[in-house]
């Protein structure tokens, strides 16, 4: 089975470093200056029973600096890769702070519904203030996005001997595209939800969820049947989503619930 996993971030985060430390050769172009990488370097290799396609991609930056033509054909490559991949790579540099920019980014993977990997890449440039960072970088990934579960992976491209460990974890993912949880699970997690967190009450009347199925694995859907739902505030669901993710130890995978106006379960809405 093949596997397209497409390495994005802004400029000089370490992405073609990164690349050519999981072929161990020096096939992409690396530079201090930005703008080194400009068309998408593509190069596979077999891992187990899957065909690892890496594409190395340019640096995305702001949509106000993104107009001039080289840095718009370098965009529009990095699209192109982004939309074939199934497994999207988040790179940043260690020493950077999480900017408007960098959400942008991660939202425009998510809203495409794909698999997302963060890496803070050159960890060995702040040995000293690991844990502050770590803190710092799980603050953000932890609470601008309300569809998923992230913790960021600290990395050295240069100290590190070799990304073995993210080679794992992609092949682990897409093998739990395939991931279907039963009904007795899920609504065993649903009468603990409802147990301790119940929805906030609307008016006279507290919406209830009664009864939660999955409808698809890719991405993952549920559709949560109740009473009175379309009273169920964004926070709750929010809240609802991931309590969902964190209980099943779902990461790096969007996931959706619909939550549908209907006391039977099995109805065809």
């Amino acid at each position: 089975m093949s596997i397209d996993i497409a390495i994005v971030g802004k400029p000089n985060v370490g992405k073609s470093t990164f690349f050519n430390k999981i072929f161990g050769s020096n096939i992409s172009k690396v530079a201090d200056e930005p703008g080194t990488t400009k068309q998408v370097i593509s190069k596979s290799f077999n891992f187990g029973d899957n065909e690892l396609v890496f594409h190395d991609t340019g640096g995305l930056k702001k949509k106000a600096k993104s107009k001039d033509e080289n840095q718009s054909y370098i965009t529009k490559e990095c699209l192109s890769a982004i939309n074939k991949s199934s497994i999207i790579i988040f790179m940043m540099d260690a020493n950077d702070k999480f900017t408007k920019n960098d959400k942008q980014i991660c939202r425009m993977i998510l809203n495409k519904l794909k698999t997302l990997i963060v890496i803070i890449n050159k960890a060995d440039l702040i040995k000293d203030e690991i844990k502050t960072r770590t803190k710092y970088f799980n603050y953000y990934f932890e609470n601008l996005f309300s569809d998923i579960l992230i913790k960021p992976h600290f990395f050295s491209s240069i100290n590190e001997k070799s990304p073995e460990i993210f080679i794992k974890k992609i092949c682990s993912l897409d093998a739990s595209t395939k991931l279907m949880i039963d009904n007795k699970k899920l609504n065993f997690f649903l009468e603990k939800t409802n147990s301790s967190h119940r929805a906030p009450q609307k008016g006279n009347f507290r919406p209830k969820i009664k009864f939660l199925r999955q409808v698809n694995s890719k991405p993952i859907i549920l559709k949560a049947f109740g009473t009175r739902l379309k009273g169920i505030n964004k926070d709750y669901k929010n809240f609802f989503l991931k309590q969902f993710l964190s209980y099943f130890g779902i990461y790096n995978k969007v996931a959706i619930i619909k939550f549908v106006n209907n006391d039977n379960p099995f109805d065809k809405n």
